[in-house]
């Protein structure tokens, strides 16, 4: 008795890490990224690269957000200043 079945073996999933518009989303690639190199599904020559170009691209996020947060410093410290300025004078 066989013990083939007629069904077709399935395919391994193809590693694909989906939309990285945010740093969470970066963040949650290099898990999967390290993950899938772990359990072999992804040779990790290939899996270095894209770890490297995924903390790369974290680097950008961090410092984007840290430039627009101290824009949004600047400007809270310079309206706070004119506010005192203004009750000074009265």
């Amino acid at each position: 008795m066989s013990k083939d079945s007629d069904q077709p073996a399935k395919a391994p999933k193809q590693f694909k890490l989906g939309h990285l518009r945010n740093l969470n989303q970066v963040i949650v690639a290099l898990g999967k990224t390290i993950r899938a190199m772990a359990d072999g599904n992804l040779d990790s020559q290939v899996g270095s690269r894209i770890c490297n170009g995924l903390g790369i691209m974290r680097q950008c996020l961090e410092t984007q957000t840290l430039d627009r947060l101290g824009e949004r410093l600047d400007q809270l410290e310079g309206a706070r200043g004119e506010s005192v300025s203004c009750i000074a004078r009265s």
